[in-house]
């Protein structure tokens, strides 16, 4: 009877080890598909090398070499169309300003300086002689003990197609064009807003909107989907249905301070292919200060989507994003 327990132990243990393999080979296969599809929508295949990113509080940070000096931690923003240094580096290398500027952000707008970096690198990427913003990064959030000296705007992203594998947390840099009709991908079409991407989507089966894709917006790891609009769309769909209300308020911190954001959940949330098909939807509702205070104004979405379909592909310049095989 004890041999039997033992070899049916054995057996409970050798099957456990098959299916966790075949689940990190079915995980890997899937990966390795991703990859080959992205690279046949590709003109050619020269790839970079994968580099790790920390993840953390829904945000991607990189290792950056800054004029070939010193190395540093950015915060990649797709919602930031200027990148951006923090003064305490900036000083170090002894960057001139060469102008004045203003930047608007969520709760207000604020001066800063603009500087010249003569070369901003991540891992074999780089671009030259790019004009940022100075500017007191100290209150960011960051992973750890670490301190964030930069913020990786659009400026940069556009001379590329990256691709993130939030599994993994690793990005790469690939000096080429997606052509995502050639490989019948599932993939995302986008257009630029002020050097920021945004997609079309429609709220409810009513209100139709435009969501910009915003990286450097900060949210707690959760399985729920969340988005963030405009006071003006949920009005729209208030008015459309009288039902909706807020559940929850969240805290937000911004340029000006902070503010108190209502959360109300929605039914659904489409784009026009059909690649964003989500339901049961957390809506944060801006209120009418800062950028949200001007009569264009749209709303965002940020990694908290993205990393639902776990690898995806992006390329700014050409307006598409080539997405994995997750679900919403």
């Amino acid at each position: 009877m004890l041999r039997f327990w033992q070899y049916y132990l054995h057996m409970i243990r050798f099957i456990s080890i098959l299916v966790l393999y075949f689940t990190e080979m079915r995980i890997k296969f899937l990966y390795f598909l991703f990859l080959l599809a992205v690279w046949l929508s590709l003109p050619c295949a020269v790839f970079s090398q994968a580099i790790k990113f920390d993840y953390y509080q829904g945000l991607i940070y990189l290792k950056v070499v800054v004029n070939d000096k010193d190395t540093a931690l950015f915060l990649m923003d797709t919602g930031a169309n200027a990148s951006a240094i923090d003064n305490t580096l900036a000083d170090k290398l002894k960057l001139e300003v060469t102008k004045k500027d203003t930047v608007e952000g969520m709760a207000g707008k604020m001066l800063t300086e603009m500087v010249v970096l003569d070369k901003i690198g991540i891992g074999k990427a780089y671009v030259n002689s790019l004009s940022v913003t100075k500017q007191d990064l100290s209150h960011m959030i960051a992973p750890g003990n670490k301190k964030v000296s930069g913020i990786l705007g659009t400026d940069v992203l556009k001379h590329f197609t990256i691709t993130l594998d939030f599994p993994k947390h690793e990005i790469v840099f690939l000096k080429i064009k997606l052509r995502p009709n050639n490989a019948g991908l599932r993939y995302l079409p986008f257009e630029m807003d002020n050097g920021i991407p945004r997609i079309k989507v429609t709220i409810n089966g009513t209100v139709t909107t435009y969501l910009r894709y915003d990286s450097g917006a900060s949210l707690a790891s959760t399985s729920k989907l969340y988005i963030n609009v405009p006071g003006d769309i949920y009005k729209k769909l208030k008015a459309a249905d009288s039902t909706l209300k807020p559940h929850e308020y969240l805290t937000a911190t911004g340029i000006g301070g902070d503010l108190k954001l209502p959360v109300v959940t929605i039914k659904t949330l489409k784009n026009d292919n059909g690649n964003i098909d989500a339901k049961n939807v957390e809506m944060i509702v801006q209120p009418g200060q800062g950028y949200f205070a001007r009569p264009d104004a749209v709303g965002f979405f940020s990694n908290n989507l993205l990393e639902k379909f776990g690898h995806v592909a992006i390329d700014i310049s050409s307006g598409f994003m080539i997405l994995g095989s997750g679900t919403l």
